[in-house]
């Protein structure tokens, strides 16, 4: 007995009900005909009176809710005789689709029913109860597909008819004649005697009487009992007719199938018919239809990719239909992109001519001529050894790819054991990039190298003189800069640069200021200017400060690590605790909040005077932040770059002579390597300041056209590389950055969001004006050096070369022993008292000075 909660009666009591079809179809009082998704259960009734579809609360009633219907006996059809799913789902006036037995039944062996061993296995007893998947096997797929109807088993329609309705006795039998109570009467005998029921969803046949569960195995009892029926063997083992025959299936079996409706468009009826043809030479056709419903699906919707690689292919057809050339074809900007990057793959990882003939093709396609920047850098790598298919050889070594090549599988061992036993695995590797300095150029990597990280001048400088001596010329390729980050071997293959002969250099001088800049000009390429990266040089002079082993000394001040404990200390204070204490050496957002004019701010009084004791502090923070802000500032004219920069360099030279002269007169307490900045600092930040000048200098005489934007020379695109190859995979091997790099170029773009002045870049700059700026930078630093009351010379000497950094890399541990050694011993001395003692001595030279220059 049904439950309450799904019964008739409990139905015919809800609100919105007006009348029963049968036990899952019913009336709404808003006269709409609602299909239930479960015997007589009411939730898909109260959705639809929640809906707006339903009438009902606007007054709108069907006549079921004034008039009660006439109880028919022979209209009223027995739920319990007639339980079926299939014909809950069918119109009122439709027929039960039945695949009618044959008289020469009895003549068929039961063998031809063939199902899977697996299904039918009822020896496996289980007490868990299973889903019956009923009769299936390749003859009842076969059986499914040719026949159109819902039931099997019982007799012909035309001899129950005439049984039921003796009006067709002797007469044709037609569907048409029949109303709808005879309809229904003719309903419940075709189900009555049937005996198996198609079910198409899971392609099977099952027991009219199957409820779904086997208790033994995964067929269950009505469903096996059915394998031994002689009707259901013939209707299986009938042969399926030919496409061609198809159209003579009576019509009356596509009454109930919606597809007939689809089928009277002529177009999907050949599409039909197509996926119905299992024909050879239609198989070659089934994978277009297929596709194009996975598109009509949504398939493709984020694939743009492979839409613009169709709407490409459709277009040149339909010229091709139209006699047409390919020309004038439009490529949407996904496809483009992804046949530059498609491009971007290298053949060869190593410094090679014809990775930089595919950078000089792709410029060629803009028509640019114009200054190049190039630069290098290092980063670290997981060690291993793999097979590239791409460069057919093994990857992940310092060996050359002609050494470890492959040509047959037994070539694998040797060369690993080659590798091994030269220790030439890889542990960092190299990247050679070109960048045009214009906004929305990416850079393009030319070479991927790997290395042990212990590169030597030599070998970087052989890079950059294999470029620019041997590659760039052929090309005419106009390389502008060579950058890079600082580090030791770097900065001294850039020095090897320097000292290479060429006919012509490119120089700038004044005689009075004893400045001498210059650098080479190569034949078809132009002057090599050498660029440290401004915002490596930043973190550089913050990390000066931070680590307390030099006691940064200027006139009557210094500046010192506790100063930044002042600042973070306030309730306003720009810099994080994390800046200062514990602080990470690499953190670029750090240097920046370090030397912003903010935090400079935060060193004023509220009358804008320097705090006491932080004028060195102040000052220091304010040459190296306008050193850098010459390069990364985006708003100023070349001419403001020069003065910027200018000013720090002499006042760096006026330091250095101020502490030198003080060492000298005082070297207990004061010494150039505890009170002044490192070598290496020092070279770094000078260098900027002189390659400032050299980059205003050759865009004058030689990139006139091009604006000049600073920030773009250095390694900052470098950066950029690793980083964005360190999001796809943060511990990457030398094969997988060479499978990243397509998509490593994709990811990387030149900046989008700035709209730059580029008439300020490419403003008059003329020798006159340089020179007038060296002298106004000079007034500019003195000012600065005789307010901290420093020592100045009368004439300032400049020494014209980059100074050369003597520093063996394998010597490091003990210059930082030596550092602690001294900076212990000198811990025993007051240093207050020095610095005073100290400074009183500087006044007394300065009288000393002035009263010279006057005598003179």
């Amino acid at each position: 007995m049904s439950s309450w909660k799904y019964s008739k009666e409990r139905l015919l009591k809800h609100e919105y009900c007006a009348h029963i079809i049968n036990a899952k179809k019913v009336i709404c009082i808003c006269g709409k005909t609602i299909k239930l998704n479960r015997r007589y259960e009411e939730d898909y009734l109260n959705r639809h009176a929640k809906s707006s579809g339903c009438k009902a609360k606007e007054g709108q009633r069907t006549i079921y809710n004034f008039f009660k219907p006439v109880q028919v006996e022979n209209m009223e059809s027995s739920e319990d005789e007639f339980d079926s799913n299939i014909y809950d789902n069918m119109d009122d006036d439709d027929l039960l689709q039945i695949d009618e037995s044959s008289d020469s039944d009895d003549n068929i062996s039961i063998s031809s029913l063939i199902t899977d061993n697996d299904e039918t296995n009822t020896d496996q007893y289980s007490k868990k109860r299973q889903m019956c998947k009923g009769l299936r096997s390749e003859q009842i797929s076969s059986y499914i597909k040719r026949t159109p109807a819902q039931f099997g088993g019982s007799r012909r329609i035309e001899n129950i008819a005439c049984e039921l309705f003796p009006r067709f006795l002797g007469k044709s039998f037609s569907r048409k004649k029949l109303n709808f109570e005879e309809k229904r009467k003719l309903n419940r005998t075709l189900y009555a005697e049937s005996v198996w029921q198609i079910d198409r969803s899971c392609n099977s046949v099952r027991s009219k009487t199957c409820n779904g569960y086997a208790e033994h195995g995964n067929i269950c009892n009505e469903c096996c009992y059915i394998r031994s029926d002689k009707r259901l063997c013939t209707n299986i083992t009938k042969r399926v007719p030919s496409p061609e025959n198809v159209k003579f299936t009576p019509k009356y079996y596509w009454e109930d199938n919606a597809l007939k409706e689809h089928l009277k468009n002529n177009h999907l009826r050949d599409i039909w018919n197509l996926l119905n043809d299992d024909s050879d030479c239609n198989n070659g056709s089934k994978i277009w239809i297929t596709l194009a419903d996975k598109a009509l699906q949504g398939a493709f919707d984020y694939k743009p990719i492979f839409v613009g690689l169709c709407e490409v292919m459709n277009d040149a057809a339909e010229q091709k239909i139209k006699n047409k050339g390919k020309q004038n074809i439009k490529y949407s900007e996904e496809f483009t992109n992804f046949l530059v990057i498609l491009g971007d793959c290298l053949t060869n990882p190593d410094l090679c001519y014809e990775n930089v003939a595919k950078f000089k093709r792709l410029i060629d396609t803009i028509k640019y001529n114009g200054p190049i920047a190039a630069m290098t850098d290092n980063t670290k790598l997981k060690s291993c050894l793999r097979y590239s298919p791409q460069l057919g050889c093994i990857v992940g070594s310092i060996l050359p790819n002609d050494q470890t090549k492959v040509i047959i599988y037994g070539d694998i061992p040797k060369i690993i054991n080659n590798i091994k036993n030269q220790m030439a695995i890889a542990k960092d590797v190299r990247a050679y990039i070109l960048q045009v300095p214009l906004p929305k150029f990416p850079p393009v990597v030319i070479a991927l190298i790997p290395n042990k990280s212990k590169d030597t001048a030599d070998d970087i400088s052989i890079l950059h003189k294999k470029l620019i001596q041997e590659i760039a010329p052929r090309l005419q390729l106009h390389i502008l800069s060579i950058g890079s980050d600082g580090a030791i071997v770097e900065f001294q293959a850039q020095e090897k640069i320097l000292t290479i002969q060429t006919p012509e250099q490119l120089s700038i001088r004044d005689n009075s200021l004893n400045i001498h800049f210059s650098c080479p000009i190569f034949n078809n390429v132009g002057p090599i200017i050498l660029v440290q990266d401004p915002k490596h040089a930043k973190k550089t002079a913050r990390n000066a400060l931070m680590s307390g082993a030099r006691l940064l000394t200027f006139g009557n001040s210094s500046a010192r690590y506790s100063h930044f404990l002042n600042l973070i200390g306030r309730h306003d204070s720009i810099m994080y605790k994390n800046d200062v204490i514990k602080l990470d050496c690499q953190d670029d957002a750090a240097a920046y909040r370090t030397f912003c004019s903010s935090n400079l701010k935060q060193c004023l009084t509220m009358d804008y005077k320097i705090q006491s004791e932080m004028d060195g502090f102040f000052i220091y923070l304010f040459v190296i932040g306008e050193i850098v802000d010459s390069y990364l500032n985006r708003n100023i004219t070349p001419i403001e770059r020069i003065r910027m920069a200018m000013t720090g360099f002499f006042f760096l030279h006026l330091w250095q002579f101020h502490i030198k002269t003080l060492a000298q007169r005082y070297p207990d307490f004061i010494t150039i390597n505890q009170n002044f900045l490192a070598d290496q600092t020092f070279s770094i930040l000078t260098s900027l300041c002189q390659s400032m000048v050299l980059l205003v200098k050759a865009h004058l005489e030689y990139y006139s056209q091009i604006p000049l934007i600073p920030w773009m020379h250095g390694t900052e695109p470098c950066e950029h590389f690793f980083g964005v190859a360190r999001q796809i995979n943060p511990d990457f091997s030398f094969a997988e950055i060479i499978q990243m790099l397509p998509k490593i170029s994709q990811y990387t773009k030149a900046l989008r969001n700035k709209k730059l002045n580029f008439e300020k870049g490419k403003s008059v700059r003329e020798d006159k004006q340089i020179s007038q700026t060296f002298h106004h930078s000079q007034h500019l630093a003195r000012e600065l050096a005789e307010f901290l009351g420093m020592i100045q010379p009368s004439t300032l000497l400049i020494n014209n070369n980059t100074p050369t950094i003597f520093i063996d890399i394998n010597d490091e541990e003990n210059l930082h022993d030596n550092d602690e050694s001294e900076l212990s011993d000198d811990c025993e001395i007051d240093l207050s008292t020095a610095i005073n003692k100290a400074s009183s001595e500087i006044q007394k030279i300065n009288e000393q000075l002035e009263e010279n220059l006057e005598n003179e």
